[in-house]
């Protein structure tokens, strides 16, 4: 059903629009070719453009470019009912004949842009019934425009009319000399692109790949002109001029034709790289075979430097190294060769044999050395030979061609360092013979491998600390005889460190000096603590004695008489000045709590009553009578008692454990009024009175909960109104108003439960706006317990 009704609207609708067509009938159509020759003298952008193509001279105006136009114009009527519809078109605007610059048309460049002109609808007899002016007009880039399109009514039968375009002008604009300047521009690209391959083609003729001397700068510069070239034809060129129908000078065979020589140049240069190693290798072993080695170097070098892996180069390099001493050298480019590179068979066998020769060559002048008496020189080269060889995984060594002569040169150093020990010992220069003995040593430990023992040069350590040790106690027999006991004494020390360390044998009287020495040392060190203990320096003192002590038992002078009785005077000295300072500070203490006592802080006189008894305990053996200090003591222990109590509670308070704290403050009441202690002259402050002047918020609430829990409401109204003062935060004193408000309304109704609540909340208030949580937190609590 659906599609039926489809076809049937299909159907008329084209039989409609058939009937609208059917309507329009054209009764005027005329196409016509129109041609127009412009003038540069006439058309100033004309005459700049053909200036700058070279048709016309800038300072003639006699010369000129005429520029033949020719377009289509059609003119159409059509009646359409009463109404009249007319148009005027024109299109295909080309230039008829080649504008050429350079051998490039510029003809399409040139296609007039605008175009001003009249366009008449003419009537019966050719009359004019209408005029349209067109002026400037854009021509589109296909060269079509639509001049002129409009209607009018006619009610008459008449069939006769005809559009007419007169007075018809061409004109260019500012598109014209765009595309004319950027053809332009082109153009002259063109051609210089053309110059430029020209170079390009002489330039390449300078690269030769068989100059090797030159063949490293013959690669730069191809480099450079690929570079050039890659650069040089650009692909608009191609594109915008048309290259593929019109190539004057045939630019891209060309360029194409460039490319192909320079890849050309370009692998015959990369052929030649890759054999100038093997050239210069041949040279230069062809210089070398005629005794030239100074070129031959050269050569094998350029070889190497052109490619750093050509191994044949590098042997060869050994071999000039070692035939001119550079042993080193030679060593070291052999090993790189063996090691990391990958030689051929040849070259390898070659290299193996190098190797061995720099191993002997190594070995032969280590030897040679040896003979000179130069041990230090040939063991650096007998090493050289080792490290050469082991650092060659492929080479075989032999280990007895440079064992044999390391021991030889190790055992002369050895030697040589004992013999220079021994005549500096001999000449008395005992620091430089102790410093060659302890070298000999250490290099015979060192080289165990090749000196059995170090026996000698033990043996020269003992001789030389001999004579040290003989030194030593001279010097202290010296300085004794002269009363100069502290520097006898570090000489015999010194003497007898000597003796023990090195296992020496003392001198008969050593042990007898040293105590001559000592005890003068020692009783000096006893005044010096006598001196300390007398001015109370006891801590110095005591160091002193203890010093004197170690030093008795170091030198045995323990049961030295004159000693021992000086060492009890200077330990009765420390011990007096101990008492005595121990009684001073007893009294200092005592005298302290008594005027501590008269000003009532009697907490802190107990306090200092336990430190004079503490410095007496101290100091047991100094008999000290404490009687005064345990009798005021007992005196003063009540009201001593009661203020260490109030310390306690303000302490609570400051840890936040308020309930502990009032109950102590409470029993600290109790307690003052059982141990009497107003008789002291203290006084104690009731707990309203001590939250009436507390600032500690926290407490003072407390308060107001204890005392309103006690019934006391007056009192409890008061210090919620001195934490309103005191701006107790909102939420705590609404908390705290509720708690006392609810406390009072409990004891009034166990007192009176038929009482005015209301009347009651009021008196307790007092009307206070600050305390109505408290109002109505009684007023509430009363109703529900009633």
């Amino acid at each position: 059903m659906n599609t039926r009704l489809l076809s049937l609207f299909l159907l008329v609708l084209l039989f409609w629009s058939g009937q609208a067509r059917a309507q329009s009938t054209v009764i005027y159509d005329q196409k016509k070719l129109e041609s127009l020759t412009l003038s540069s003298a006439d058309h100033a952008e004309l005459h700049s453009m053909a200036v700058d193509l070279g048709y016309v001279s800038s300072r003639s105006r006699t010369t000129r470019l005429l520029l033949p136009v020719e377009f289509e114009q059609q003119e159409r009527i059509t009646r359409d009912g009463n109404q009249i519809n007319f148009t005027a078109s024109l299109k295909n605007m080309r230039v008829r004949e080649r504008v050429l610059y350079r051998e490039f048309d510029f003809a399409e460049a040139l296609v007039p842009a605008t175009i001003t002109a009249k366009v008449q609808l003419l009537g019966a007899e050719d009359k004019v019934l209408q005029t349209f002016d067109v002026y400037t007009k854009d021509i589109d880039q296909n060269g079509t425009t639509i001049l002129a399109q409009s209607f009018i009514k006619d009610t008459t039968a008449f069939n006769g009319y005809k559009v007419r375009v007169v007075e018809t002008k061409l004109g260019f604009s500012a598109k014209n000399r765009s595309l004319v300047r950027e053809r332009k521009e082109l153009v002259n690209r063109y051609y210089d692109t053309d110059a430029r391959l020209a170079q390009l083609s002489r330039d390449l003729q300078t690269i030769n790949p068989n100059d090797i001397d030159r063949l490293a700068q013959h690669g730069e510069r191809l480099k450079a002109l690929e570079v050039e070239m890659d650069r040089a034809v650009e692909s608009r060129l191609e594109r915008e001029l048309g290259l593929r129908q019109h190539d004057p000078v045939q630019l891209m065979r060309r360029a194409k034709d460039l490319d192909n020589r320079l890849r050309e140049r370009r692998a015959a240069l990369d052929q030649m790289w890759a054999r100038l190693p093997e050239i210069f290798y041949n040279r230069g072993l062809e210089l070398a075979m005629n005794g030239n080695a100074r070129a031959a170097r050269d050569f094998f070098e350029r070889s190497v430097a052109a490619n750093p892996a050509f191994a044949p180069s590098h042997l060869q390099l050994a071999r000039l190294d070692l035939q001119a001493g550079y042993l080193k050298e030679s060593a070291q480019r052999t090993r790189d060769l063996l090691n990391r590179m990958q030689p051929d068979p040849e070259t390898f066998r070659f290299a193996q044999e190098l190797a061995l020769n720099i191993q002997n060559e190594y070995v032969r002048f280590g030897e040679q050395l040896n003979n000179q008496g130069k041990y230090h020189q040939a063991l650096q080269q007998f090493e050289e030979a080792r490290e050469f060889c082991r650092g060659i995984s492929s080479l075989r060594c032999r280990p007895e061609l440079w064992e044999s002569g390391m021991a030889y040169a190790a055992n002369g150093i050895y030697d040589n360092l004992l013999q220079a020990g021994r005549t500096a010992l001999h000449g008395k220069n005992l620091p430089q013979a102790e410093k060659l003995a302890r070298e000999a040593q250490a290099y015979a430990r060192n080289n165990r491998t090749f000196i059995g023992t170090d026996a000698a040069a033990q043996t020269l350590m003992r001789d030389v600390q001999q004579q040290v040790y003989v030194n030593h106690m001279a010097s202290g027999r010296k300085t004794l005889q002269a009363r100069q006991y502290a520097d006898a004494l570090a000489s015999f020390e010194k003497a007898r460190s000597v003796a023990s360390e090195y296992d020496l044998k003392e001198q008969a009287d050593a042990s007898s000096l040293l105590r001559q020495a000592a005890k003068p040392v020692i009783l000096a060190r006893i005044n010096d603590g006598q001196q300390q203990a007398a001015n109370n320096r006891l801590a110095q003192a005591r160091i002193i004695a203890a010093e004197v002590t170690n030093l008795q038992v170091k030198y045995n002078l323990v049961s030295d008489k004159e000693l021992d009785a000086k060492f009890r005077q200077l330990s009765q000295g420390i011990f007096s000045q101990e008492c005595a300072n121990a009684q001073a500070s007893y009294e200092q203490h005592y005298q302290r709590s008594l005027q501590l006592s008269r000003q009532g802080q009697f907490a802190q006189a107990a306090a200092a009553l336990d430190q004079a008894l503490a410095a007496a305990k101290e100091n047991g053996g100094c008999a000290i009578s404490t009687a005064t200090a345990d009798a005021e003591l007992v005196r003063i222990d009540a009201p001593a008692h009661y203020q260490e109590t109030l310390q306690k509670v303000e302490y609570l308070i400051s840890q936040n454990k308020m309930t502990e704290a009032v109950q102590l403050y409470l029993q600290a009441g109790q307690q003052f009024a059982e141990d009497g202690v107003e008789r002291f002259g203290l006084q104690h402050a009731p707990l309203l009175a001590l939250a009436g002047r507390h600032e500690n918020k926290t407490f003072v609430a407390e308060v107001a909960r204890h005392t309103a829990a006690h019934g006391e409401a007056a009192a409890a109204v008061d210090l919620v109104k001195r934490l309103v003062s005191l701006k107790y935060t909102k939420y705590n004193l609404n908390q705290l108003q509720e708690q006392v408000g609810e406390q009072l309304a409990v004891r009034d109704v166990q007192a009176n439960p038929k009482a005015n609540y209301k009347q009651q909340a009021e008196t307790y208030t007092g009307g206070n706006k600050d305390l109505k949580k408290l109002n109505k937190a009684y007023q509430k609590k009363f109703k529900k317990l009633t």
